[in-house]
């Protein structure tokens, strides 16, 4: 009876070491994907990119909000005309990969390999995810802005 007490004992600290170590890694995780030593308005480039005679940056900022910590702006600016920024995502990720693919005369910004955005350089129109009613003229988030500059979602 005391050899099963004390193999229960020991199956018993084993599944709590296990846990313990989970919530540390867990944790740790979570604590880089959140980055709560970043201070609000903190930015990071992304990504440069130059397709014909336009010129494409991506940048993070970090939000205010503990939930939704990183909005993720796009810059663009053909030739050498003033800088215009688009916020095509709210999310919870720390610097994630983000790519601009070229198909015809669209930009197709994508993150972590889903659709996030479109540019159209001929008719210079941004439309976030893949819904129409999310257009924006060039001028509609914020035009003449440097990057990273102040850009905000509308």
């Amino acid at each position: 009876m005391k050899k099963l007490f004390r193999i229960s004992g020991m199956i018993f600290g084993g599944v709590i070491l296990s846990l313990v170590i989970l919530i540390t890694v867990g944790g740790i995780w979570l604590s880089w994907e959140l980055h709560p030593w970043m201070p609000a308005g903190q930015t990071i480039v992304l990504g440069n990119w130059k397709f014909d005679d336009y010129e494409f940056q991506v940048w993070q900022r970090k939000n205010q909000d503990v939930f939704e910590p990183f909005a993720d702006g796009l810059f663009v600016r053909q030739g050498t005309n003033q800088w215009q920024a688009f916020c095509f995502d709210i999310e919870d990720d720390y610097s994630p990969k983000i790519e601009l693919q070229k198909e015809n005369k669209k930009i197709i910004i994508i993150c972590r390999g889903e659709q996030r955005a479109t540019f159209d350089m001929s008719a210079q129109m941004f439309q976030r995810g893949r819904n129409p009613l999310e257009s924006f003229s060039p001028g509609g988030i914020g035009e003449n802005v440097e990057p990273p500059g102040k850009w905000w979602l509308r």
